[in-house]
């Protein structure tokens, strides 16, 4: 994992350099404008020509993060680069898979889809179909035996993955879609801080997927107790709950997110949040449940993260892995960012039309300061 590698270069780097920035209200024109540079940085690192055409170099493996991104990117802005990319970066996804897409390659499909031009063969849902069916046909299991492979990494990996297997299972209404839903609950059952590197990351990506589908209910999580203690008695409906409590409360990394469940640093002398993992997908998760929720700490939480992320995007439009450290740019934490912060402007954007058409101004939030995101090193076999 790409955090582990790089996180002692990270300690020493920047961090007498960086402080926290007091933020004023953010509208949407501004988080279109932080969006736009964000989405030039992936446009111009895309690869042009030869077989690797269309994917981001050494991160071949993340081009769905990448592309869900930019097409995020643009339903927001209506950029056209960024369209343009988004279907570069799919057609490889297509030519790479040969039909079979992890988590982020079908999400990335997904959000092509969204975007397509009406009029003509949506070649991008056509393909998510075909997917899924093909899954549930194959002959070594169907779709249960093809989710089974899961059970075999680490479970916050597995939840990444599954989250939005899940979220384009159910746009294309695929007939198993519940069967996928389920794996990725028992995955994130099995979650916790010895069984998985990541455990607020996935707490995050899951609220996200089963807020995305309507899911936050009063049914218990776990209601055999196959899973971790850690998600005993728990509902559905609790997780944005339990997501606010690994928010980080106080000092220079407020409002954003622990790495762990016990706040604590599996890395000695490492900061125990304020990474771009975390922060994306937490907001995925705080913004998709405001849909289904009226909690005001789950709306002033988003509100402040989204200026978290808003800051983290430097002028270039590059994308640290730390809030305060800096650390490496990668292409996908950048593609992690963009999803969240287009979601969070898209959703706000809907109601600030209402308000602005009242003479309202669009406002998004008003709270402080920054951070990204993108899960790196696990490769599942493509195995139907």
């Amino acid at each position: 994992m790409r955090r582990l590698d790089n996180i002692a270069g990270a300690l020493f780097c920047a961090i007498c350099l960086m402080s926290v920035r007091v933020t004023q209200a953010v509208d949407v024109y501004e988080t279109m404008d932080v969006v736009r540079a964000a989405a030039v940085y992936l446009v111009f690192g895309q690869v042009v020509g030869g077989p690797l055409d269309g994917s981001w170099a050494g991160e071949e493996a993340h081009t769905g993060s990448i592309v869900a991104g930019l097409a995020k990117a643009h339903e927001l802005t209506g950029d056209e680069d960024a369209r343009i990319a988004a279907v570069r970066g799919g057609d490889f996804i297509l030519r790479a898979s040969e039909g079979n897409y992890y988590g982020d390659e079908a999400y990335a499909l997904m959000c092509l889809s969204r975007i397509a031009p009406d009029g003509v063969p949506n070649i991008w849902r056509s393909a998510l179909d075909d997917f899924y069916r093909n899954v549930s046909q194959s002959a070594r299991g169907g779709t249960l035996g093809y989710t089974s492979q899961y059970s075999r990494f680490d479970p916050s990996l597995a939840a990444f993955y599954l989250a939005q297997y899940v979220v384009a299972a159910f746009y294309v209404d695929a007939e198993d879609k519940e069967l996928w839903r389920e794996a990725l609950v028992d995955c994130l059952v099995q979650v916790d801080d010895e069984a998985a590197e990541f455990p607020v990351m996935a707490l995050g990506i899951a609220t996200w997927a089963l807020s995305e589908i309507d899911r936050l209910d009063g049914v218990v999580l776990d209601p055999y107790a196959q899973g971790v203690p850690y998600w005993r008695g728990h509902t559905f409906a609790e997780l944005p709950e339990l997501l606010l409590t690994h928010r980080i409360l106080d000092g220079r990394l407020a409002g954003s997110f622990y790495w762990r469940f016990d706040h604590r640093m599996a890395v000695p002398g490492g900061p125990a949040g304020g990474y771009t993992e975390e922060s994306a997908s937490s907001a995925l998760g705080l913004a998709a449940a405001l849909r289904v929720t009226e909690d005001p700490e789950v709306a002033l939480a988003s509100e402040q993260l989204h200026d978290l992320l808003l800051q983290s995007v430097e002028d270039d439009g590059r994308i640290r892995q730390h809030l305060t450290l800096g650390g490496q740019a990668f292409y996908s934490e950048a593609g992690r960012v963009l999803q969240a912060l287009a979601d969070r402007a898209n959703a706000d954007g809907a109601e600030g039309e209402e308000q602005a058409a009242d003479g309202d101004q669009i406002v998004l939030s008003t709270h402080v300061e920054p951070d990204g995101w993108a899960v790196q090193g696990a490769v599942v076999p493509r195995e139907f």
